[in-house]
């Protein structure tokens, strides 16, 4: 699964969704992860997949605010 992309803005900075600043979950699968450029200090948005190694944070930040998908029925 890509984790990076380049910023559209400048093309200089490679983006890791890994080092997001802000995060809003869309779906158990997807999520729209948030970053400021290092290099142009541009704000970037992108929609990707969570990556399997961040779902347990996910799950675990969810449980802990009570959002939906963290509830079990």
């Amino acid at each position: 699964m890509e984790t990076q992309f380049a910023c559209p803005h400048c093309n200089g900075a490679i983006i890791d969704i890994h080092d997001y600043e802000s995060m809003i979950v869309i779906t158990p699968d997807y999520a729209l992860f948030s970053k400021t450029c290092p290099r142009c200090k541009k704000r970037l948005s992108v929609l990707r997949p969570i990556p399997k190694d961040m779902l347990d944070e996910v799950l675990y930040a969810a449980i802990e605010v009570d959002a939906g998908m963290g509830l079990t029925s």
